[in-house]
Order: C-alpha cells, then sequence, then structure tokens
C-alpha cells in the first residue's frame, strides 16, 4: 500500500512546499481543499508544475504528480484517508483551522476503530501555539472514546515555515494556473516532543528538542528582518526586497537590527550553536538577496497592524531584546518606518495611517503596539518616525 500525507490546504505553501516535500520523501500527497473550482483543475490534470528558484537565480521546474484530490465536502472520502495517512498536515491560514477542526475528528474517530497505529498532525501555520489551539478545536468533535485515541496516539505537531513564495505572475514566466513558484529551500524544523510513535523518513523534516527558539528565531530573524527591509525598502521607493538590501543605509539597519537580536537570542538560549547560527544567517541574507525572487516589498509589508502587535516581529522583537537587557535601536527604526507605511492598496496600511491622523503617532504607539511613548523604547521610535517624515517632506 501506498504511503501518503492528507494535506489540508493546497494554496502557495500546500502545493508550493509541503507537496513537493513529500513526493521527494516518495510519499503521495492527498490534498483536500475548499476552492471547489481549484479541485475540478487539479483533480483532472493529475499534476501541477512546480518553479522552483535556485540560490544562484536559475529556475529549476518539477512536476508534482503524485496526488489525490478531495474536496472538504466529501468527509466520508477524507475520514478514510486520514484513518490510514502517515501523517497529516495543515497549511489553510490560521482563521480557517476552525473549519478543518470536524473533519480531523471524523478521521480520528475512523482511524481509532481501523488503524492503531499513532497519528501526526503537523500544524503549518503562521500561528504561534496553533498546535494546541487546533488540538482544543479537534477535541470538542470527538466521541468519548476518540478523546482517548487522541491523549495516547495523536501528536499536534508545530513547525517552522521559512520556504518564501512570492505572488505568481509574468515575471516568472509562469502562466499555467495551476503552478507555483517558490524558492527551492527545503527545511522544515518541526516539535519532537510532540511527535506520537515513529515518522517515515521525510525529506527537509528536522526534528528539534528546542522548538520554542527555533520559532523566535524564525520571527525575529526572517520575520523581523524581512519586515525591516520591506518598510524601509518602501519609503525610499524601492519595489524590491533584494533592491532595499543593496542600499547602503538600510542594509545597516538591517544589519543592526539583526545584530541586536542576535546578542538576544544568545542571551535567552546560550546553548545555541553558534557557527550553525552564523551560517543560519549567511544564508538567509543571501536569500532575502537573491534577484531571481522579484519579492515586492509591499507584499512582504502587507498587513502592518498585524506586523506591528506586541507579539509579532517588529514591536515583537525589540520587546524581546529588552528583556535580554539589550536596546533594540535599529529595530527601532523599523518599526518606525513601518508605522508610515501607507501604500493605497493595503486595507491595514490605510486604516493605520487613519489611526495616526486621529490619535497621532504616540496613541498608535499605546494602541496599537502596546508601547508606552515616553518609555526609552517609544521615544527610539517616534524619534525615527519624525526624522523619516521630515525626509519625506524635502522629497
Amino acid at each position: 500500500m501506498k504511503l501518503f500525507g492528507v494535506q489540508f490546504g493546497a494554496g502557495n505553501i500546500g502545493r508550493g512546499f509541503i507537496g513537493h516535500l513529500l513526493q521527494e520523501s516518495g510519499l503521495w500527497t492527498v490534498f483536500v481543499e475548499a476552492n471547489e473550482d481549484l479541485v475540478a483543475k487539479l483533480r483532472e490534470r493529475g499534476c501541477y508544475p512546480l518553479r522552483l528558484i535556485e540560490k544562484d537565480g536559475t529556475f529549476r521546474d518539477v512536476v508534482i504528480d503524485r496526488i489525490e484530490v478531495l474536496s472538504v465536502k466529501e468527509e466520508a472520502a477524507v475520514a478514510e484517508k486520514i484513518a490510514f495517512a502517515a501523517l497529516v498536515l495543515t497549511a489553510v491560514g490560521a482563521k480557517n483551522l476552525p473549519q478543518v477542526a470536524p473533519l480531523l475528528a471524523r478521521g480520528i474517530e475512523e482511524r481509532r476503530m481501523r488503524n492503531p497505529e499513532p497519528l501526526n498532525v503537523f500544524l503549518c501555520e503562521n500561528l504561534k501555539d496553533a498546535p494546541a489551539i487546533f488540538r482544543e478545536k479537534v477535541q470538542q468533535y470527538l466521541s468519548p472514546e476518540g478523546m482517548e485515541f487522541l491523549k495516547e496516539r495523536v501528536g499536534f505537531v508545530g513547525t517552522v515555515i521559512a520556504r518564501m513564495v512570492p505572488v505568481l505572475d509574468e515575471r516568472f514566466g509562469m502562466t499555467d494556473p495551476l503552478g507555483v513558484v517558490a524558492e527551492s529551500y527545503t527545511r522544515l524544523p518541526f516539535d519532537a516532543r510532540a511527535v506520537r510513535g515513529v515518522l517515515p523518513p521525510l525529506f527537509g523534516f528536522e526534528g528539534t528538542e528546542h522548538f520554542e527558539a527555533e520559532e523566535e528565531r524564525k520571527l525575529f530573524f526572517h520575520n523581523l528582518g524581512h519586515a525591516v527591509l520591506a518598510y524601509l525598502g518602501y519609503l525610499r521607493g524601492y519595489s524590491y526586497i533584494h533592491e532595499a538590501l543593496g542600499d547602503a543605509f538600510i542594509e545597516r539597519v538591517f544589519s543592526g537590527a539583526w545584530d541586536e537580536v542576535t546578542r538576544a537570542f544568545f542571551r535567552k538560549y546560550p546553548f545555541w550553536n553558534g557557527d550553525e547560527h552564523r551560517e543560519y544567517l549567511r544564508d538567509l541574507r543571501a536569500r532575502f538577496a537573491n534577484p531571481a525572487m522579484m519579492d515586492t516589498v509591499v507584499r512582504v509589508g502587507r498587513d502592518p497592524l498585524r506586523k506591528l502587535s506586541p507579539k509579532d516581529r517588529l514591536i515583537g522583537g525589540a520587546l524581546f531584546c529588552l528583556a535580554q537587557g539589550v536596546f533594540p535601536e535599529h529595530v527601532a527604526c523599523g518599526c518606525a518606518a513601518a508605522l508610515l507605511y501607507d501604500y493605497p492598496k493595503d486595507e491595514e496600511a490605510k486604516a493605520l495611517q487613519r489611526m495616526i491622523a486621529e490619535e497621532g503617532v504616540r496613541g498608535v504607539l499605546e494602541r496599537v503596539c502596546g508601547v508606552d511613548p515616553e518609555s526609552e523604547l517609544g521615544k527610539a521610535i517616534e524619534r525615527w518616525y519624525r526624522r523619516f517624515q521630515e525626509e519625506r517632506s524635502r522629497r
């Protein structure tokens, strides 16, 4: 019998990352998707093209053809697949997890009756504590026997998604509506402590006993660094992330922010391997600088209100530094640039500028960012904000 994983969500991460890793692992992917048009097209074709962007700027085309596709409406068929899956994964967006919960619960009940093997559910979502949140949702739909099976044999496993998937358009020469373009990065860290039983060999999957550190490294280096480049790049009129990194001022701020977070990171996690971390940053910088990615500052900068919240990358990164006794001057600069983000096609950006117009930047610091305007961090952000305002007015 062929090994397969059930993948909830056939979007950019589902098709552009998980489907690729499972195929490289020798597994089939059973996509479970809500978009009926996408279900019909994938079923008709039985495969889809994936264009991978290599580090040297070249493209590599692969065809993902070990797939089956189910609609979320086919509940019995989905439950049957979950009963015998090697693993289950979700990449549906945090807000859609409640809709997946009853489907997974039905599959767990089916597995309980037909297959005693443990089941691991990998949460490939951009949401901290996603495993605990999703587990609680799923439990609401289980029988007492299903609850016991879940407790003993089902693992809800956090992951760190770091493959970048730019918006598909004519820039990449990919016109196929089923196609996906993504960087060739293959590492998928996961929380090894949450796994039940033994996993099959999985290409790119890397278990870690220090998952919190891995999560914070992704948030405060990858996400924070990306955001700094996006918001400062937008302020300075660049279209792409790699262009922003080529600007001397932006590169100094970006490097300074990484230096601040690095000092904080090693104070909190002194056991972390320094050589490995330096290689991680070198590789990440090269990925950001790859012109073939053509990743736009407006894609990376979208939803600034979320990214300025206290637990997200920018303000969260500044608070992370402060908690370890490091003052985040360069991170504050990135926060200020985010406060000036006014891209007219971004609804959150427009809402942010309305709030600043009504309450002032200090009011937004307090209400959105959770930062006291009179604190040293608040003063630093406001100082940079005023400087950038003045620079804008002189143009």
